[in-house]
């Protein structure tokens, strides 16, 4: 199993799943977290506790099973994005494998965990154009990054009095962005084109903790309190930064014994410079009738502008405190029917609202939506197919900034399975 993890995650490293121009900044996108259940339901996971399903969002959920249920899930995701400005807008498309993850018991009262999930992508593909107000000649700026961070996480859990459950994940972020930067002249083939490449390689261990509290009432009805706490990451981080300048014509003379032809590195250096994730809370709660409904909420705060991430700043951007809402129901109509197999399916919906880690100028990047999905239990047994999809939008016009319109189509697997049992045949 270790093998095959790391092997999804290489092949998941080295796809793109974005384009946006927002991925520029900071560590690029911060992935959505949570399965499929968890992406139907808006994001919520903090305080949902099932025996057949997969909720790394909150270690202290890993307990929420007999001592024989062993749970695989994995997933892949597809996506669809629209961006515009006030003159132009085009679309992209794209998809990837999106995690796997086991869970197993160990003993009646705890359980582990282990997975390969996203934690950030970076893709941008952008070009600005200028004239020089001096000369009149035109100047082209391009911009283009490309990499990502994937997160392993291991994690156990303990359940006490039937009513609380406690967890700890030990998550290691491992990763590369590469940026690149370049002016052209169009018009002055002469000029020399000036391009700069910088590379970060990221890995670091942290440390995230939760808690649930569950109360039964008759069978009837329930209500869940949970809380998270990511530890603050200080992630070892090796730059290596080049800038390079190119000729397109004729050999260029910097004095009379050198020449810059076809090209003349003018800086190459490497060091290793800290960058701070800075330490995260999550509050959730959850209420229904047990097997039936569930409504659950989510709360998140992580204080970006709090710490000094130097290696991260470039002009026009900053970074803020990001916080997040989220909402989501879940209805099933009676998992235990004979009949229809439309009572045995689980019916999702919900949305959240996030104010983003990237401030840009004076506006904070948004990001909104709404999500919807179902679960497809696989016969009479306990494995399910979970879909989710998510349509949301990011971003302004204002400010000659891009507006952004996203779906993003998930689609995921629990197989669920007995260890230690034995079969008696008379």
């Amino acid at each position: 199993m270790a093998v095959l993890l790391s092997f999804l995650a290489i092949q998941a490293y080295s796809q793109v799943n974005t384009y946006s121009p927002y991925t520029r900044f900071g560590l690029g996108d911060i992935a959505r977290a949570g399965f499929g259940q968890n992406q139907a339901m808006g994001g919520t996971g903090l305080a949902i506790q099932e025996e057949n399903k997969l909720n790394y969002l909150n270690p202290a959920a890993y307990a929420a099973r007999d001592s024989m249920s062993v749970l695989l899930d994995f997933g892949m995701s597809a996506y669809t994005n629209r961006y515009s400005t006030r003159q132009l807008s085009n679309r992209w498309y794209n998809g990837n494998f999106h995690h796997i993850a086991l869970s197993v018991p160990i003993g009646n009262h705890f359980a582990m965990a282990t997975g390969i999930v996203p934690f950030s992508s970076v893709g941008y593909n952008i070009k600005q154009e200028y004239d020089n107000l001096g000369t009149g000649d035109a100047i082209d700026y391009y911009f283009k990054g490309t990499g990502g961070i994937m997160k392993y996480f291991a994690g156990l859990s303990a359940e006490a009095f039937n009513r609380i459950s406690v967890g700890v994940n030990m998550n290691y972020l491992l990763g590369d962005i590469t940026r690149q930067r370049s002016i052209t002249f169009p018009k002055n083939r002469g000029f020399a084109e000036t391009r700069s490449v910088e590379e970060i390689n990221i890995s670091q261990v942290y440390f995230g903790f939760g808690l649930q509290y569950k109360e039964v009432f008759d069978d009837r009805f329930f209500f869940t309190l949970a809380g998270t706490y990511d530890m603050e990451a200080n992630l070892k981080s090796a730059f290596s930064s080049s800038v390079t300048n190119y000729f397109q014509g004729t050999p260029g003379a910097v004095n009379d014994s050198t020449i810059i032809f076809p090209e003349f590195p003018i800086r190459d250096d490497r060091t290793e410079e800290p960058i701070i994730i800075p330490s995260r809370i999550g509050v959730g709660i959850a209420l229904g009738i047990p097997g039936k409904l569930t409504v659950t909420g989510d709360y998140y705060l992580q204080d970006w502008a709090a710490v000094d991430n130097s290696p991260l700043y470039e002009e026009g951007f900053d970074l803020a405190s990001a916080t997040s809402m989220h909402a989501g129901i879940e209805y099933t109509p009676d998992f235990q029917a004979f009949r229809g197999y439309h009572n045995l399916m689980s019916y999702r919906l919900g949305g959240y609202m996030n104010e983003s880690y990237v401030m840009i100028g004076d506006y904070q990047l948004k990001d909104y939506g709404i999500t919807f999905g179902v679960g497809l239990p696989l016969g009479r047994t306990r494995s399910s197919m979970n879909i989710a999809f998510t349509y949301g939008s990011r971003g302004t016009l204002e400010n000659n900034l891009v507006k952004e319109n996203y779906g993003i189509l998930t689609f995921s697997v629990t197989l669920h399975d007995l260890w230690f049992y034995k079969r008696k045949f008379d």
